[in-house]
């Protein structure tokens, strides 16, 4: 071997050999073995590590670690294969723990929570009814959203499920037998026809002397259509109950309601009408006109409304005066007298007594219940009475007994003159009427004119001193030119119809007599009259 070879065996040798580490504290005899790429290798003193053996070691661990990896990747997997239908542990759907469960047991549990289903139905009387679910063929429908929640779970992530909770939400839809719940909700006692009170409109009505305003009622008709769509909308959002008072247009409603504004004005308008008060004086006492008969005057339509019909209002004016009239008139009427010498007769006729001016009474009337007058007075009268006592005649009043041909004055009872007469002569146009009368004046020197005669004269011209008339163009007067009074002298040459008096009697009359005073004319004895 040349010297070359043996100082490239030297090399050789030197690279095979252990280095002792420079600085190293390692105890003499330690060796530090290195591969390429590897840390450095502490190896007991006296051992040396094998190159070949250490690289097997390797591989059985990698193939160690690769079964371990496999097992559990398997493991895994099939965990992931068992979620590929089911949810993931952690699953919450509408509040319920759906972990491991599979669609189909979701629905399920779903499906059984709406079984018992049952909605209530408020009416406005306060009354309630029920319609059951299974009456009405309500059942769970499937409609895909439980599903879509399954849809969008990954399966390989089901291992989050074991660390946190997932909650969702599914639709819980659900359908039912439209004509079965219409005939459920159809034969419920409120909706039948007979069963309903129809509303009434808010009114104007009279009631303890005064115009009010009556509320409208609602009563309980149903639109039933309006219910049923109700109803329907109420189960198909799952809805367990239901006020139908406060569906809208479910009750028909009045049209008509107090807060109307017309009304108001109308119950004033009526107020107004027979808010007049008139309290009449009458000769036998008192009577009122108020609200209690004015209310009757008004007319009512056929809803039994009040108003004001003119022509009616005004025929009631013009009746109740004409019975006022009816009650209180006794101009003409018959009625006792007391007579000189002869005891109680009856008198009547004539223009004495109470009459109401009729025509200027209504007038009054209608201005006053214009204003809404609340007064006390009198009728307007034409004729009056002077008194109450003594049937009207009072204790002051001229007594003429055609008959006898004799008169009597008497004054606050007090017989203060009398006389024989001389009255009209018994034909038709010259006779004395009987009756009760009053003068209407009395004047001095007076020259009484006959009627007018074709030549245009009148048919006498007579002077008198005393003037006092009391019927028309009869009067009490003096007759000088009658020589006698008294008999029976009137019967065929009597006067014109006046009381003739002797002139003393006559002046006598005068000085006492005045309008107040009534003058009684009678016969005391049948009479006839003569051509």
């Amino acid at each position: 071997m040349d010297d070359r070879q043996f100082g490239e065996g030297l090399e050789k040798q030197k690279k095979t050999q252990p280095e002792e580490k420079k600085g190293s504290s390692a105890p003499a005899g330690k060796m530090v073995w290195r591969e390429p790429g590897d840390k450095p290798v502490e190896m007991p003193p006296g051992k040396q590590k094998e190159p070949g053996k250490h690289k097997k070691v390797k591989i059985i661990c990698l193939i160690a670690v690769l079964g371990v990896l496999a097992v559990g990747f398997g493991l895994y997997a099939a965990r992931a294969n068992y979620y590929q239908d089911r949810f993931l542990e952690g699953t919450v759907i509408n509040q319920m723990d759906c972990s491991g469960m599979t669609v189909e047991q979701v629905e399920s549990m779903l499906a059984e929570q709406v079984e018992g289903y049952a909605i209530e139905l408020t009416f406005r009387d306060g009354q309630t009814e029920t319609l059951s679910g299974d009456a009405i063929g309500y059942q769970y429908v499937s409609d895909g959203s439980v599903q879509a929640i399954k849809d969008s779970q990954n399966p390989w992530l089901w291992i989050q499920g074991y660390f946190q909770e997932n909650e969702s939400s599914a639709e819980v839809t659900t359908g039912y037998d439209e004509t079965l719940l219409q005939e459920q909700l159809y034969g419920l006692p409120e909706m039948q026809e007979e069963s309903m009170t129809a509303p009434t409109d808010a009114y104007v009505d009279y009631q303890n002397g005064t115009f009010l305003v009556v509320a409208e009622t609602y009563g309980n008709t149903l639109n039933r259509e309006t219910v049923l769509n109700a109803v329907k909308q109420a189960v198909s959002e799952n809805r367990t109950e239901l006020n139908v008072e406060e569906v809208e247009g479910a009750y028909a409603a009045p049209s008509v309601t107090q807060t109307d504004e017309t009304l108001t004005q109308r119950a004033q308008e009526l107020n107004n009408l027979i808010s007049s008060s008139i309290t009449y004086i009458l000769p036998t006492g008192s009577q009122v006109l108020n609200s209690e008969t004015l209310v009757t005057w008004l007319s009512r339509d056929e809803n039994g409304h009040y108003y004001k019909d003119d022509t009616v209002w005004n025929q009631n004016i013009t009746q109740y005066v004409a019975n006022l009239a009816a009650a209180v008139d006794t101009v003409g009427t018959d009625r006792q007298f007391s007579a000189t010498g002869l005891g109680t007769i009856t008198v009547g006729g004539g223009v004495y007594g109470w009459q109401i001016d009729q025509d200027s009474e209504v007038a009054q009337l209608t201005q006053e219940l214009e204003n809404q007058t609340v007064t006390e007075r009198e009728p307007v009268y034409s004729s009056r009475e002077v008194s109450t006592e003594n049937n009207g005649f009072g204790n002051s009043y001229v007594e003429i007994d055609l008959s006898r041909q004799h008169l009597w004055l008497y004054q606050n009872g007090q017989l203060m003159v009398e006389s024989d007469i001389v009255s009209g002569t018994m034909t038709e146009d010259r006779y004395t009427p009987p009756g009760i009368f009053q003068m209407y004046y009395k004047q001095r020197d007076k020259v009484l004119k006959g009627e007018i005669q074709e030549d245009g004269e009148p048919e006498y011209e007579q002077p008198v001193s005393f003037w006092m008339p009391f019927n028309g163009g009869i009067g009490l007067h003096d007759a000088t030119w009658n020589s006698s009074f008294g008999g029976d002298k009137y019967i065929y040459s009597g006067s014109h119809g006046c009381i003739n008096l002797p002139y003393d009697i006559a002046e006598q009359i005068y000085n006492i007599i005045d309008t107040e005073m009534p003058i009684i004319c009678y016969y005391s004895q049948p009479y006839t009259l003569h051509d």
